[in-house]
């Protein structure tokens, strides 16, 4: 899987994934191969909503710290 994959875009894929499960009623052989990319992509999602948790935590409490944003 691409390292540089958006959250949009895998997101994305999940959705198209689950719209092709449902739908199409996929072989067992296919449906192998959808569900381990569903698992990649969302391990990829839940990756990237970690660092974003982090990234938001962190940049929120450099606004508290911060003596101008008090006024």
């Amino acid at each position: 899987m691409k390292k540089d994959l958006t959250y949009k875009a895998a997101a994305s894929r999940l959705d198209e994934i689950v719209r092709r499960i449902e739908g199409e009623n996929p072989d067992v052989d296919e449906l192998t191969d959808l569900v381990k990319e569903a698992v990649e992509l969302s391990k990829h999602c839940r990756e990237k909503l970690t660092q974003a948790d982090k990234q938001l935590t962190s940049l929120m409490a450099q606004l508290s710290e911060d003596p101008q944003v008090e006024g």
